[in-house]
């Protein structure tokens, strides 16, 4: 059955695959709209909490959604959105499907959870963001074409180009290399990642035609120029991580501050 993750067979109208996706698009649905019924108080303080770290975070004076994201990254991965002030980057095993960004106050998550708590963030402060589902991987032998999606990223507009942003792996930034891949700007990173937007169509719901559209926008945005690494690396993300560095008073302030909310979140879950 792992042909079934092969986006030619999909996008070229494959009945047996599409009826796939329609039962599994089905059963997640199911699945989520009773895990948020269930948990639907739990979420609503969760919300405030991330209404708290936006509080946090607009202190900072941050120009941009590339700014935004290293910012959060350096939150969750310093431990200052977690209890204990410690996060470890694994498997979370208690999870609430709909909301995955919880499980990060628990102190662990996988890059389902980060992406999930940033996208929830950004919609909040009306920044674009796209979820891109992937095979990551160093050695495409057939492309990743048959693979199963095994990571998840956030996409983000910056300067007029839309990168990806790995806040799991570091706050790695990819650019498109065509419609279906992406690569990191960075010169010592070499896992590339292969769109797989079967995901989208159960997760999201999205359509085939969609899809067929978002390839499209990917395919223009490979033809963009993208920042250079040294900009990146060195500037930007330097800039912002040394201004939160010199600020970690004030950030252990706010870990504190928030410690009965978050307390009170982990207990429901």
């Amino acid at each position: 059955m792992k042909s079934v993750f092969n986006e030619k067979r999909y996008l070229n109208g494959d009945v047996e695959t599409t009826e796939y996706f329609e039962q599994s698009r089905k059963s997640y649905k199911e699945k989520v709209d009773k895990s948020l019924e269930k948990n639907k108080d739990v979420i609503k303080d969760y919300s405030t909490y991330l209404d708290c770290i936006i509080e946090e975070l607009l202190k900072f004076k941050l120009d941009s959604s590339l700014d935004y994201s290293i910012a959060l990254g350096y939150l969750i991965n310093k431990g200052y959105l977690s209890e204990g002030l410690k996060f470890d980057s694994k498997q979370n095993d208690k999870e609430i499907l709909g909301k995955l960004g919880i499980s990060i106050l628990q102190g662990s998550g996988c890059c389902r959870n980060i992406c999930d708590m940033q996208k929830d963030i950004f919609e909040k402060l009306n920044f674009n963001i796209i979820p891109f589902y992937c095979y990551q991987g160093n050695n495409f032998l057939d492309r990743g074409l048959n693979k199963e999606a095994n990571h998840i990223i956030n996409l983000i507009k910056y300067n007029d180009c839309l990168y990806g942003i790995d806040l799991y792996n570091g706050c790695v930034l990819y650019h498109f290399n065509d419609s279906f891949t992406m690569k990191s700007i960075s010169t010592n990173h070499d896992e590339k990642l292969r769109y797989k937007p079967y995901c989208e169509l159960i997760i999201e719901e999205k359509s085939i035609e969609e899809i067929k559209e978002k390839i499209k926008l990917f395919d223009r945005y490979s033809r963009v120029i993208p920042i250079n690494s040294f900009v990146y690396e060195m500037i930007i993300r330097n800039e912002i991580e040394s201004l939160l560095y010199e600020n970690r008073n004030e950030l252990n302030v706010f870990h504190n501050k928030t410690k009965i909310l978050r307390k009170d979140i982990i207990q429901k879950i």
